[in-house]
């Protein structure tokens, strides 16, 4: 809660008027009034008696020990992604770090905070984009401290991206070094076991655990190494991986827009106006059905978080397709014109 809520909820619990806390403190009633309504805040020096009136300590009045759930934390951050694509992300940016500065202790929501400025930092031109990627830099190396490993590697993994995308791959390679492996042969052997006591659903979801990552890491690396091959201007082998890439990606559905990624970079990168809209029209209607992964088949036992609103990352998915500047040279293109006008439609 907020400090106005706090100081609300217990006044009332003592069954104290406002008036009456306010002579308690030898102040006006109206200035706790502006507390409560959070138009002000208790001067530093009333806060220990103000605790002792209200039968808290100083820690509950401060909420400085309270902690948020991991939905909570999401909930958060999916209004903080909301009010940035609204107001835009200067305004966003510094709702974030109010968010952080009521929460102090709450390291996932540092996490997660880090994780959706840092997002759409990436796809939006910002001035100034060094001091915020310093400051999103520190929230990260704070949660390096954290109790929780998970979260702890995480944040390390998040600096080894960060300082990749920045160039400073010595420190990349830090944070890289720093992170645990993940022990894919513990999670086969798993899995067996769990079919030799006939336990075959916890046997199928973990085979489908690691199916679902497993497609995700290699499709990534064709990916990758297509867009290695088209800077050197390898375009026929380049075309070998992304044809590769767009046919794994089918078969293991994974969808549309991460089928024809290597595609569509190809296709730019040629130059090639025909092909680009081609590809174009696969991203955009990929976006739309960019979760029907959920409902495969092939993962079918998995269980996937469905209460995740995935409208945001959709949201940037279409604003880096429509911001992207190297495709300025087929946007007059008739074809071309109505796919983006769909795009701004969405």
């Amino acid at each position: 809660m907020k400090i106005n809520e706090v100081i609300r909820k217990y006044r009332k619990d003592e069954k104290l008027t406002q008036e009456q806390l306010a002579n308690y403190l030898g102040i006006s009633a109206p200035a706790v009034n502006k507390w409560e309504n959070g138009i002000s805040y208790p001067d530093i020096t009333l806060l220990a008696p103000l605790a002792r009136i209200l039968k808290i300590d100083v820690d509950t009045l401060l909420s400085f020990n309270e902690e948020l759930s991991d939905a909570e934390s999401k909930q958060l951050v999916k209004e903080l992604s909301d009010f940035i694509k609204n107001e835009g992300f200067i305004l966003g940016f510094e709702r974030g770090e109010a968010l952080l500065k009521e929460h102090p202790n709450c390291d996932i929501l540092r996490l997660y905070t880090a994780d959706i400025l840092r997002l759409h930092l990436t796809v939006k031109e910002t001035s100034n984009s060094e001091l915020y990627e310093n400051k999103i830099i520190s929230w990260y190396e704070v949660i390096l401290s954290s109790k929780d490993e998970k979260l702890a590697n995480r944040s390390k993994s998040s600096l080894a991206s960060f300082y990749m995308n920045k160039g400073e791959y010595q420190k990349s390679q830090q944070y890289l070094d720093e992170l645990k492996t993940l022990d894919f042969d513990k999670q086969i052997t798993q899995a067996i076991l769990y079919e030799r006591q006939s336990q075959n659903e916890n046997a199928y979801e973990l085979y489908e655990n690691i199916l679902f990552e497993e497609a995700h890491k290699i499709n990534g690396v064709l990916q990758m190494i297509c867009h290695l091959l088209c800077n050197e201007k390898k375009f026929m082998m380049a075309e070998k991986y992304a044809n590769l890439s767009r046919d794994i990606a089918l078969l293991l559905d994974l969808g549309d827009y991460t089928a024809y990624a290597s595609n569509f970079l190809l296709a730019v990168e040629k130059r090639e106006k025909a092909s680009v809209i081609e590809m174009l029209e696969h991203m955009i209607n990929g976006i739309d059905t960019y979760t029907d992964y959920m409902d495969s088949d092939l993962y079918s036992h998995k269980k996937f978080c469905k209460r995740v609103n995935f409208d945001s990352a959709k949201e940037i998915f279409r604003n880096a397709l429509k911001n992207n500047s190297e495709l300025d040279f087929v946007k007059n293109e008739p074809n071309a014109k109505k796919l983006f006008q769909k795009l701004s439609k969405s």
